[in-house]
């Protein structure tokens, strides 16, 4: 028996029990080791697409019965696998994605747990991560349009939507960044998991209180003033680091370079100055003459309320996918006008 069939429990030889657990293969299609190996090419630095201190991803294409898919293969490092860290963080990828379904969450394809290996299989996005699209360096790439963002930014925002309500309990993703949202070959976002998120109170519960974690999770210009000081996070942590990502939306630059870049003290005043015509150096330059004005001071409101320091002025998520939804109808009828 592997690793992570030992962490779920695995089949048990006793007859007395009258709800046996789940094993891993219940859950989702297991890979051998060697079937990796081979749609890898033994791993090799060539197919390589992401790598962090946990694992390393690595692009692939693998035949799942029957049928011939393009996935992400992502390999644990073997010592931090053994770890009770990396255990929990791979046996959080596979819960998440097994038993969530939802168009903007990233499934999972499968799983191998040979030879001390642990190592998980997803779907591949052919646009890569958003990241990769924000940030490209082939200027002969076809650039994000303005409205190409607002709808990334709904498929997201119905995503976390479906975390905080969709479930039972309520799960905080804790993880909301660029590199965390993966484009299909239609543009449409889906968000990773990257073993971090946690799963929260019932959703019925009417007090929302705080986790405690042993520590700081998530990406720096992300992460909500609360869990930064004291380790603690609710669902509405997800919804400043989803605020953080708005402002990245339109400026075209990381969250902590735009502070330091302009020196606002500040969402409000970021806003205003904007809003004045002076956006030179502010929104990406890409964006500059296709922001309906009407538009812009939406987007900049629904930011301002995600990123409040106190997160019970924050709005819940499926607030703010309405809201972003009305966004895109005003840009669409300004198009529409212009035209």
């Amino acid at each position: 028996m592997g690793i992570l069939s030992k962490l779920f429990g695995g089949s048990s030889s006793s007859t007395s029990r009258k709800q046996p657990s789940a094993t891993v293969e219940d859950l989702c299609h297991r890979f051998s080791l060697q079937q990796l190996r081979k749609s890898t090419d033994g791993f090799d630095e060539s197919r390589l697409i992401a790598e962090t201190d946990l694992s390393k991803e690595y692009r692939a294409s693998i035949s799942v019965n029957g049928e011939l898919k393009h996935v992400t293969v992502q390999r644990l490092r073997q010592e931090p696998a053994i770890s009770s860290y990396g255990l929990i963080s791979c046996k959080n990828n596979i819960i998440f994605r097994c038993q969530l379904h939802h168009p903007n969450l990233a499934s999972l394809v499968g799983f191998c747990d040979d030879h001390n290996e642990l190592i998980v299989v997803y779907d591949y996005p052919l646009k890569g991560s958003l990241h990769d699209q924000l940030y490209r360096t082939d200027r002969n790439s076809p650039t994000l349009s303005w409205k190409r963002r607002l709808e990334i930014s709904i498929g997201v925002a119905r995503g976390l939507h479906h975390l905080h309500s969709g479930t039972k309990r309520t799960i905080i993703h804790l993880d909301v960044t660029p590199d965390s949202i993966l484009l299909d070959e239609n543009w449409v976002p889906k968000l990773k998991f990257s073993g971090i998120s946690v799963k929260g109170p019932k959703f019925s519960e009417k007090e929302v209180r705080p986790i405690e974690l042993r520590s700081v999770e998530g990406t720096y210009g992300y992460v909500a003033p609360e869990h930064m000081m004291n380790a603690e996070v609710t669902h509405k942590c997800d919804v400043y680091s989803f605020g953080a990502l708005l402002l990245e939306l339109i400026c075209g630059k990381h969250p902590f370079h735009i502070w330091r870049l302009h020196q606002f003290p500040n969402i409000k005043e970021l806003s205003n100055l904007a809003g004045t015509g002076n956006v030179e150096g502010i929104i990406d330059e890409i964006l500059v003459g296709e922001i309906a004005p009407q538009c812009w001071e939406s987007y900049m409101e629904i930011t301002e309320f995600c990123l409040s320091q106190n997160p019970n002025k924050r709005p819940d998520m499926g607030e703010v996918k309405v809201q972003l939804e009305h966004v895109l109808q005003l840009q669409e009828e300004a198009d529409t006008n212009r035209a």
